[in-house]
């Protein structure tokens, strides 16, 4: 992750120079003259200097490469330097206008270390951070990540105050469970996808009665659900797909319809979050599916026009949903 290596490398360079601060350059602030100009300054005193380049991304391929030839002319000695350029990505691929290319990276690693931290590598870094601080499985290592959110942050902090809990002691969840902060949103996930399951209400309106900032975000929720419900109804209807399938038949055929399952990252989903989803199916009627997800959209109306009472209304839909079936 970016932030991760941005901070590992920070870390080196202070501990080597302990005396020495970070001057800190913003491009998206048109900032990067003045980075070159202070590239510039040579004391006649023999000093160490440690400048950081943000939001680099603002020059865009051609600029960077340009800033790189730039730097080439430069006595970069004695000059600890990162510069942190985040690649926009859009339906899963890196914008073209700002992909670094072969050739600029190898410019790069003549005069400096380049270090790629798409998505994939990102997720990588996040996943060893925490198996190697908490000494525990690949398998642990992704269930804790998925409870505690995206935020490298929130995760960062969060796997430290269990390692300085557990102080050398072999982990369990069992154990940290209620030490740790679930990211919210995990939790009405879980809440939604149990209700689905069980026909249990009780357990979401009980944590919309503690957070009642989140009734938005529990008809967002449903409404995905019923969506993905509504897709998979779908194709079992035309004949595509059965429920009954094993997953390696599914996985074959996911292909075919995987743009119909695209995720927050503009992505295909894994087809094995979707075979689950198909797994525990509870039989519902394209009909039905369709007039629940416009109860939902009723609601969510009522709810920004102030025109319904959200908390009534969604009692109402969730004890209400199985009955006519």
């Amino acid at each position: 992750m970016i932030e991760f290596e941005t901070e590992k490398k920070t870390e080196e360079i202070l501990e080597k120079y302990p005396n020495i601060s970070a001057k800190y350059y913003d491009c998206a602030l048109k900032e990067d003259d003045e980075f070159l100009s202070a590239l510039q300054i040579n004391s006649i005193f023999k000093t160490v200097d440690f400048l950081v380049l943000k939001r680099a991304e603002t020059l865009k391929s051609s600029g960077i490469q340009k800033l790189f030839k730039t730097l080439k002319n430069y006595d970069l000695n004695e000059k600890n330097i990162i510069i942190i350029y985040n690649v926009p990505i859009q339906y899963g691929k890196i914008v073209t206008e700002y992909e670094i290319t072969k050739t600029s990276i190898k410019a790069i690693e003549e005069i400096a270390t380049f270090l790629d931290c798409t998505l994939i590598k990102e997720n990588n870094i996040i996943l060893n951070y925490v198996k190697d601080n908490l000494n525990i499985t690949e398998k642990d290592a992704k269930d804790l990540i998925e409870l505690l959110g995206s935020d490298y942050y929130h995760i960062k902090n969060e796997t430290n105050k269990i390692a300085a809990f557990l102080d050398g002691q072999p982990y369990s969840f069992e154990k940290i469970k209620n030490l740790i902060s679930i990211d919210k949103e995990y939790n009405m996930k879980d809440l939604v996808e149990n209700f689905f399951k069980t026909k249990n209400f009780t357990d979401i309106l009980n944590f919309l009665e503690t957070n009642k900032d989140s009734y938005l975000g529990i008809v967002y929720m449903l409404a995905d659900e019923l969506i993905v419900f509504l897709k998979l109804t779908s194709l079992i209807n035309s004949g595509k797909i059965s429920k009954h399938m094993n997953y390696n038949v599914f996985k074959e055929l996911y292909n075919d319809f995987s743009d119909l399952f695209i995720g927050r990252n503009f992505k295909a989903q894994h087809p094995y979050t979707i075979f689950l989803k198909l797994n525990s199916l509870t039989y519902f009627s394209e009909e039905f599916l369709e007039n629940k997800l416009k109860e939902l959209l009723y609601i969510e109306y009522g709810l920004k026009t102030g025109e319904r009472e959200i908390n009534i209304e969604l009692d109402l839909f969730l004890k209400k949903f199985f009955i006519s079936l």
